[in-house]
Order: structure tokens, then C-alpha cells, then sequence
């Protein structure tokens, strides 16, 4: 057994020193504690014969408050190479928040979906464009604050298109994960737009919502994405 040596006590100018730092440290700590970190992790897990799991992890996302729902973009592709269409990997992910649940307040049955949800996996330049729906607590920005966290209980995805040359290793496939993004109006936008004009060329056909004026469902895409900066650059995520 080892011998227990008793410490040497604080001098009371240190005893002092250590109490007046101690206020001090519990403020850095509440915080750091209290710190928004926008972007975070999904874990996107098939559920066929052959089923993979794909990690996404983004460093940032921005969001912009629509008149039917709540528009949050995330994605790890520049966005000059979603804009140029010289993207050869990487993915991009487009929530719509239809409407925001509040706990204790708000019933949910395993079937609640309040998500709408675009994931797009670029693969050495192959191109698959996944869809579906979902439900997700929102943790950070109830009162349409400039910060928005959410966290993606269920959900379910699958393959709407693709290039011939994208091998579906996913679908059918849930999606879970946390993800926080910053109120950006114009960036998401903008991103959102590069994006779908993206998916757009690649596959030769529209294939997603581009004007925010547009009817629900496949619409006119436009290319020029960069007129909505407005002091941020589009896709320069978390500024």
C-alpha cells in the first residue's frame, strides 16, 4: 500500500489568489457551456441487403425563415464548386422545418414528420439525389431567435435520382443526427440555388425547388446564385 503524504496547505495570499480565480473560471466554464457551435453530425444508415452507413459531418449551416417553413442548409462542398458545377465530392444537405414541436405541448406518434428533407452525395463526380421525410426536436431558436439547433429523432430517405454512375448503397435509410445553423437569410438561399442548379446539370433535367416563389414540387431552376451574398459569401458557413 502506498503512503499517503499529507499536502503542503496554501499560504493565505494563495488561498486568496485561488478564491477570487474561482468566480472566474465558473464564468468561463457557464460559457463555454452556453456556446452555440453551428453545423454538426448525421448518420444516414440503410436499411437493405446491402446496407451502409454514411457519416456527414458539416462545420457549419445557415437558415432562413420562410412564409410556410423555416429553409436550413448545410453543406462540405465550397461553394464555388457547387456554383461552377466542378464539385467531385461531398455532400449537401436541405431541411425545411415545416413546423416546430414544443415539448411537453406537442403530441408525437412514431409517424411525425416535420421535416423535409434533400441529401445529396456527390461521389467522384457520380451524382445521388436522396429524399424523405422526418421529425426533429428543436432545440435552440423556438422564438425564431438567430440561432437554430435541431435534433433528428427519425427519419426515413431514399433515392429520388441519380447519375448513371452512382452505386445506392443506402436505400431505404434513416437518417439521425444534431445540426445547428446560424440566420443567414441570403446565404442559404444562395446556397440552396447552387446547389439545385448543380443537381441540375448533372442529371440533365430539374430536379429541385429554386425559386422561393415557386409551387411545391419540381420548378424552374436558376443559375446565377451569387447576386444574394449581401456582405457573406454564399457557403462561407458560421460567420
Amino acid at each position: 500500500m502506498r503512503a499517503e503524504h499529507p499536502q503542503p496547505s496554501l499560504r493565505p495570499t494563495a488561498r486568496l489568489r485561488h478564491a477570487a480565480a474561482a468566480p472566474a473560471l465558473l464564468l468561463s466554464a457557464l460559457l463555454a457551456g452556453c456556446s452555440f457551435v453551428p453545423g454538426g453530425d448525421v448518420q444516414t444508415t440503410g436499411d437493405g441487403d446491402r446496407a451502409a452507413r454514411l457519416t456527414s459531418h458539416f462545420e457549419g449551416g445557415t437558415f432562413s425563415i420562410e412564409s410556410a417553413q423555416t429553409t436550413v442548409v448545410f453543406s462540405d462542398i465550397p461553394y464555388d464548386e457547387l456554383a461552377r458545377g466542378t464539385a467531385k465530392n461531398g455532400q449537401f444537405l436541405h431541411i425545411e422545418v415545416l413546423w416546430r414541436p414544443k415539448a411537453g405541448r406537442t403530441p408525437t406518434e412514431p409517424t411525425s414528420t416535420n421535416l423535409s428533407i434533400r441529401l445529396v452525395v456527390v461521389s467522384n463526380g457520380e451524382v445521388g439525389v436522396y429524399g424523405g421525410g422526418g421529425f426533429a426536436w428543436v432545440t435552440k431558436g423556438h422564438d425564431y431567435e438567430d440561432e437554430l439547433g435541431l435534433e433528428i429523432t427519425g427519419s426515413t430517405i431514399a433515392l429520388l435520382d441519380k447519375t448513371p454512375g452512382f452505386v445506392d448503397l443506402l436505400s431505404p435509410a434513416t437518417m439521425l443526427g444534431e445540426l445547428g445553423a446560424l440566420k443567414n437569410p441570403e446565404n442559404a438561399r444562395a446556397t440552396r440555388r447552387a446547389a439545385s442548379q448543380f443537381v441540375t446539370n448533372r442529371l440533365g433535367k430539374v430536379r429541385w425547388v429554386m425559386d422561393d416563389q415557386a409551387p411545391r414540387g419540381d420548378a424552374a431552376a436558376s443559375a446565377d446564385a451569387t447576386d444574394a451574398s449581401s456582405g457573406s459569401r454564399p457557403g462561407s458557413f458560421g460567420m
